[in-house]
């Protein structure tokens, strides 16, 4: 199976990031393949611009853009991996699904309603917080009906894993190593 993680923390050094490396090696390890796209790291521009819709109505697609896109088609499985801000997503992943999970791309309208494009492909969510999982679970049932319902099925991929691992600040080493090895057991 060929796997694309999206990683949507600025800081290299966080749980996150160590989150995302652990999965890769074990996917690695496994005779997967995979690929790490680190949105801080690219300096991916995450605004939706007016430019952006006139090339896509002039079928001409920005070359950053189109960088992103070649990696999805790529995989067979995409995986967000992101810290909860604000009961969501950072900016900068939800500009990142605004401009690659494009019209023509992701998804089109037909007379009979939206198709996804991206079918067979599977999404998965991996979301760190600082606050108690119990504090977030209101908050995580919505992110889950986000993920699933209006950003995975609407463009065709099947919604696979969807996991919270809570205080990430506060939790001892030993709990956090137990998130990488669930992470692991999980994949």
């Amino acid at each position: 199976m060929k796997h694309l993680t999206v990683i949507a923390h600025p800081n290299p050094e966080s749980f996150g990031s160590s989150l995302v490396k652990e999965l890769y090696n074990h996917l690695i390890d496994k005779g997967d393949e995979a690929h790490i796209r680190n949105l801080y790291q690219t300096g991916f521009n995450p605004v939706l611009s007016s430019e952006d819709f006139s090339s896509f109505a002039d079928n001409r697609t920005p070359n950053d853009i189109k960088t992103e896109q070649e990696y999805i088609k790529w995989a067979d499985h995409v995986i967000f991996v992101y810290p909860v801000w604000w009961g969501g997503m950072p900016a900068i992943l939800k500009g990142y699904i605004d401009r690659v999970f494009a019209e023509g791309f992701a998804y089109e309208y037909t007379a009979n309603g939206v198709n996804g494009l991206l079918s067979p492909r599977k999404g998965s969510v991996i979301c760190t917080t600082g606050e108690s999982s119990e504090n977030y679970k209101k908050i995580h049932d919505a992110m889950r009906v986000i993920s699933s319902e209006v950003i995975f099925k609407f463009v065709g991929m099947e919604p696979y894993k969807q996991l919270f691992y809570g205080a990430v600040p506060s939790v001892s080493n030993e709990v956090r190593a137990s998130y990488i090895q669930n992470v692991k057991e999980e994949f």
